[in-house]
C-alpha cells in the first residue's frame, strides 16, 4: 500500500475508489474496503480516498465533533487490508469545500484517478454544502464511464441500546466518551488505539514500584473518561499486557492537562523516544485521588490483577 499526499502530481489509471472521511476505519468502512478489493481486476488498482484533516475541524464544529478516533499520525500506523494499493490524502480546505459535486468528480476522480468503479455508503454526500449524493454519482457515471456501488450501513447493538443502530464514527465517539470500550472495539473491528512517542515523565511511578511510559494526549484525539483501563501495548513490534491511566494524576499533582500513563507488565527497558501503540480493551475504574502513595500502590496492584484475569479470559 502506498500513501499519496502529492496531489499536484497525482495520476493513476483504472482505479476502484472508495470515498470517505474514514475516521477510525470501523466495520462499515471495512465493508467498503472489502468490496473494492473484491471488484479488482488485473489491470485495476484500489484506492482509499480520504482527507488530510477532519472536515469538522475546518468547518469549525464543536470540539467533540472535530476530535478524531484516529489522529493523522495514527492513521499512518493503520494496517490496511491486503489488496489496497493506494491511500490518497486530499487536502480539505475552503477551496475543497467550495467545489461543486460535478467539478470534484471531473477534476479529481476522473482526471487524476481515472476512476472506473466507486464504492461508497448509501448515505454518502459530497461537494459544496454536501449537495452531491449517490444519485449524483450515478448520473455522472453515465457521462464519464464509471459505475457506483452503494453499500448499506453495517449495524450493531451497543450495551445501552435496545435495538441495533447503524455504525458510524459519531456513534463510536459517543461510546468512547462513555467508556464502553468493548462496544467500541466490536464496532471498530479492532481495539481502540493510541499511538505516540514515549516521553520523559516525572518518574513518580517508579517511586511506588509501578514505572510507567507517558504520552501527551493530543488535542485532536478523542479519549475515554478519566480512569484506568486494561490495555495492551506494542513497543518495537513486541506486545505486552498493561494497564493505562487517562487523566490528571490527582494523587500526585492534580495536573491541568490530561495525559496517558501506561504501566507495562514485565517490562523494564529504557524506551524514551520510541513509538508505542496502546490498545484499550476494558474500563476498570474511574480516576480518583488517594490519601497516600501506599493506598494508590495497593489499588494499582488490584487493577493489575483484574487486567491479568481479563486477558486470560480473552485469550482462551
Amino acid at each position: 500500500m502506498k500513501l499519496i499526499t502529492d496531489i499536484e502530481n497525482l495520476k493513476l489509471k483504472n482505479s476502484i475508489v472508495t470515498l470517505g472521511k474514514f475516521d477510525g476505519n470501523h466495520m462499515g468502512h471495512q465493508l467498503l474496503f472489502e468490496t473494492a478489493i473484491s471488484l479488482k481486476q488485473s489491470d485495476y488498482c484500489t484506492v482509499i480516498f480520504t482527507f488530510d484533516v477532519s472536515p469538522a475541524k475546518v468547518v469549525g464544529k464543536a470540539s467533540n465533533a472535530s476530535r478524531t478516533i484516529l489522529t493523522h499520525e495514527e492513521r499512518h500506523f493503520q494496517q490496511y487490508k491486503d489488496g489496497i494499493d493506494y491511500v490518497v490524502e486530499f487536502p480539505f480546505n475552503k477551496q475543497t469545500m467550495a467545489m461543486s459535486p460535478e467539478d470534484f468528480v471531473k477534476e479529481i476522480l476522473v482526471d487524476k484517478l481515472d476512476v472506473k468503479v466507486i464504492v461508497v455508503g448509501e448515505d454518502f454526500c459530497f461537494g459544496k454544502n454536501r449537495s452531491g449524493n449517490v444519485g449524483t454519482l450515478k448520473e455522472l457515471g453515465k457521462q464519464y464511464g464509471f459505475t457506483v456501488n452503494a453499500m448499506k450501513k453495517v449495524t450493531y447493538q451497543p450495551q445501552d441500546c435496545d435495538h441495533p443502530v447503524e455504525i458510524s464514527s459519531t456513534l463510536i465517539k459517543e461510546e468512547i466518551l462513555k467508556g464502553h470500550l468493548e462496544d467500541v472495539n466490536k464496532m471498530l473491528g479492532a481495539p481502540f488505539t493510541m499511538v505516540g512517542e514515549i516521553l520523559q515523565g516525572k518518574k513518580l511511578g517508579r517511586t511506588i514500584g509501578f514505572p510507567t511510559i507517558n504520552f501527551d494526549a493530543p488535542d485532536e484525539k478523542i479519549l475515554p473518561p478519566n480512569g484506568v483501563y486494561a490495555t495492551r501495548t506494542k513497543i518495537k513490534g513486541k506486545l505486552y499486557d498493561s494497564i493505562t491511566n487517562v487523566g490528571n494524576r490527582p494523587t500526585f499533582d492534580d495536573g491541568e492537562f490530561r495525559n496517558v500513563e501506561t504501566n507495562i507488565f514485565d517490562f523494564d527497558e529504557d524506551a524514551y523516544g520510541d513509538r508505542a501503540e496502546v490498545m484499550f480493551y476494558k474500563f476498570i475504574r474511574p480516576e480518583r485521588k488517594f490519601d497516600s502513595a501506599d493506598d494508590l500502590m495497593k489499588e494499582i496492584k488490584r487493577n493489575k490483577e483484574e487486567a491479568v484475569n481479563f486477558f486470560k479470559e480473552l485469550d482462551k
